[in-house]
């Protein structure tokens, strides 16, 4: 499981988010360069540069929970008794787990009203647009799970990165 997660969130989740981001640049500079010079901006540019942000933000979310950059509130689990704090792990995932539950199902059930939708410019199905629902569901349910059973293990790895990463970096 761990080298599927690996694998799945490191090398494939990672790539998708940063194509997804070069097009969005690449969208946006296009529509600006048309706007100054041919004073006609490309139409088409504004509603894919839309859609790539709404995938980078989906997928880019659940590319920072697995990364563990997501912004916390750890005082008061740093005050925890290591019991109490491995209760409330259990807790933080299991609602993770409800949630992702739910924006996959949603998500999907999202996909059947807008199946025959068509974008104004471009023509594409909605359907598309709004599959990133249901993916970062699944992606966030299959993360979920599996740091809870690394937590139930006693493999936690919920320790946050990005603090110690920040305490070398200020400078003052």
């Amino acid at each position: 499981m761990e080298k599927f997660v690996h694998v799945l969130y490191d090398y494939i989740i990672e790539y998708i988010v940063r194509l997804i981001g070069v097009l969005l640049i690449t969208t946006v500079l296009m529509q600006i360069f048309t706007r100054i010079f041919f004073k006609v901006p490309f139409s088409w540019t504004d509603e894919l540069a839309r859609f790539a942000f709404i995938w980078y933000c989906f997928l880019g979310s659940v590319l920072t929970m697995h990364k563990k950059m997501h912004l916390g509130i750890d005082y008061f689990e740093s005050k925890m008794k290591p019991k109490s704090r491995f209760v409330n792990r259990i807790f933080v995932y299991s609602m993770q787990i409800f949630f992702a539950s739910l924006l996959a199902y949603y998500g999907y059930k999202l996909l059947g009203i807008v199946g025959r939708q068509k974008s104004p410019i471009m023509r594409v199905q909605m359907k598309y647009i709004y599959s990133v629902l249901p993916i970062s569901g699944i992606l966030y349910l299959i993360l979920s799970i599996h740091e809870l059973l690394l937590h139930l293990k006693g493999e936690d790895t919920a320790q946050p990165v990005m603090m110690e990463t920040l305490k070398g970096d200020v400078q003052i």
